[in-house]
């Protein structure tokens, strides 16, 4: 794999945890009323983030197309979810926290393939659309 697409799934990982959080954080504030500095600032849920985006990359390197947006949607919710309450110890019941984390999955995802299917991927698209007269 050139390294050209390994910085763009790079790039595509960090955007899909930084807006995934960000929006899950400023929802939060708005519906249940928690502290978004506190959330923000915690490093164990900008690492689990991470890790749930990075394993976006991965299924899409290894499964076709639905079968990784499947799996990156539960493992967005599911992953988040389990470390929120069990790690953190979140004072929110398990049904909000559930309703927040599938924002963060949906959001993570469309931001982690919208950069994801950038230049290059669309260029390649196009020249496998064509057809040699």
């Amino acid at each position: 794999m050139p390294a050209r697409l390994i910085v763009l799934d790079i790039i595509a990982v960090l955007a899909g945890a930084v807006v995934g959080l960000f929006v899950v954080d400023i929802l939060a504030w708005l519906l249940f009323d928690t502290s978004v500095s506190g959330m923000v600032a915690s490093v164990g849920r900008w690492i689990i983030v991470l890790v749930a985006v990075g394993l976006f990359a991965v299924y899409y390197r290894m499964l076709p197309p639905t079968g990784a947006a499947i799996a990156s949607f539960f493992t967005g919710v599911v992953v988040p979810l389990v470390a929120e309450k069990i790690v953190f110890g979140s004072s929110l019941p398990t049904t909000s926290l559930l309703f927040l984390y599938v924002v963060f999955a949906v959001v993570a995802l469309f931001t982690y393939r919208f950069v994801r299917a950038g230049k290059p991927v669309r260029g390649k698209a196009a020249q496998t659309g064509r057809s040699d007269p």
